[in-house]
């Protein structure tokens, strides 16, 4: 796509799956984004942050209960309403249908922010002004939130706004259509078509859009990846490369086909360079860390390598929850002692605490906890937590049930009271999970 757009994306962690969602819909076409998470790291300077909109073609900000109950999200946007020239370049997504297009809608907002207020007003006043002077300016921020953030409801209801259910229909074409300029229309439907399930119905309708349009690389990468789906690696491959005639710089195209060639024998080394180039070109193309970071540990035992990958994510996208699970992986592969299982521990509770579904974190989670630290409760609970997320785990799962109990009862009877405890603690067994 030429010119190729940066998009500036502003949202609570709690949105994380949504802004997942945008971004990798939108990178088809080699959108790049800047991301703002206000819930997991705020920064301090109003300045930095509208800079950050000022490089950025477009902001979209996801508007949930959630953000309009953030101090830090709402500190941010209201600075950035009171300068007049970012008003065209904003568009909200509203999520999950957060009540404010009435006046009682709006007097909820008013009033949550009213009480959060007072409540730290009356605190204070039983203070010395000398020793709150961080919890004063706290309160003058409350204070700016609930004074203004009527006027930001009304005008995030009267500007065109759009819920992430119909941006998803319309293939993205108000966001498309808002760069402005120029007649953008067959991206919004090229988009449209790449979303599809269907994939006969994808393919069918995106050969009649190349017979309707200019080809472009974004087409090429879209035609690969449906015949990637089907099975069809050789067409696959021919797509892939004609994208990347057309424009090398493709990074979408460059980390599908990285990744799809890293699972080919003998052809390791050039996904390496593929997905190194697509990161070159957008270093928080976080599916392509996430993708460099497994063919490094798998293919070329390089878990130094692909610590560099994960822990790279994590700077940018503390909610990342791939980027903690993977992680697990590096220390696993380190000593067996204390200090690393407790770090792998962090990472699995991390992986899950951003992404309460994530199935493998909570079986790999209840694997380690049973086989390598002795907690087997802990383990069944985290089995259990799979099973209420989806009932087709349950016969899989009772295989790691099994499992738990095995282990239980050879530890008891293979290891001695006075041998090292298996854990890594240093202790002796009796002295640690043997005392029971």
């Amino acid at each position: 796509m030429p010119n190729k757009k940066k998009i500036f994306i502003s949202y609570s962690w709690a949105n994380t799956e949504i802004a997942n969602e945008i971004e990798k819909d939108l990178s088809q076409l080699q959108f790049s984004f800047v991301r703002d998470i206000h819930d997991i790291k705020y920064k301090d300077s109003i300045t930095n942050f509208m800079e950050e909109i000022r490089d950025c073609d477009f902001a979209i900000l996801l508007i949930s209960e959630k953000y309009l109950k953030s101090k830090n999200c709402m500190k941010e946007v209201l600075h950035v309403l009171k300068d007049k020239n970012y008003e065209e370049k904003i568009l909200p997504i509203i999520v999950d249908n957060p009540s404010f297009y009435s006046t009682p809608g709006r007097i909820k907002y008013s009033q949550y922010w009213q009480d959060e207020k007072n409540e730290v007003d009356k605190l204070l006043s039983t203070l010395p002004t000398t020793s709150i002077v961080k919890e004063i300016a706290e309160l003058k921020i409350l204070e700016d939130i609930a004074h203004n953030i009527n006027d930001f409801l009304i005008y995030i209801s009267d500007i065109n706004n759009i819920t992430f259910e119909k941006l998803k229909e319309e293939g993205y074409k108000s966001i498309i259509e808002s760069l402005g300029g120029v007649n953008l229309s067959h991206l919004a439907s090229l988009l449209t078509i790449s979303i599809m399930k269907d994939l006969n119905k994808k393919e069918l309708l995106l050969d009649k859009w190349f017979e309707e349009n200019t080809v472009i690389s974004e087409a090429y990468a879209i035609r690969a990846s449906i015949a990637k789906d089907k099975d069809n690696i050789e067409k696959a491959n021919y797509n892939y490369e004609k994208a990347l005639e057309l424009d090398e710089n493709n990074f979408y195209a460059l980390n599908n086909y990285g990744y799809m060639i890293s699972r080919i024998d003998g052809q390791a080394d050039k996904a390496k360079e593929l997905l190194e180039k697509a990161i070159e070109l957008q270093p928080t193309f976080t599916i392509a860390r996430l993708n460099l970071g497994v063919l490094l540990s798998h293919q070329f035992k390089d878990d130094d390598g692909a610590k560099i990958q994960y822990e790279e994510i994590i700077s940018y996208d503390p909610t990342e929850a791939k980027a903690y699970n993977n992680l697990t992986n590096y220390y696993k592969s380190k000593k067996n002692n204390k200090k690393n299982n407790n770090k792998i521990c962090q990472l699995y509770e991390k992986a899950i605490k951003f992404n309460p579904d994530y199935i493998d974190a909570r079986i790999g989670y209840g694997s380690y906890l049973s086989e390598t630290m002795g907690e087997h409760n802990y383990a069944l609970k985290q089995y259990n937590e799979v099973i209420k997320i989806d009932e087709k785990f349950h016969e899989v799962i009772e295989v790691f049930k099994q499992r738990v109990e095995k282990i239980k009862l050879d530890r008891k009877t293979v290891m001695s009271r006075n041998d090292k405890c298996f854990c890594g603690s240093k202790k002796k067994y009796k002295k640690c999970h043997g005392k029971n």
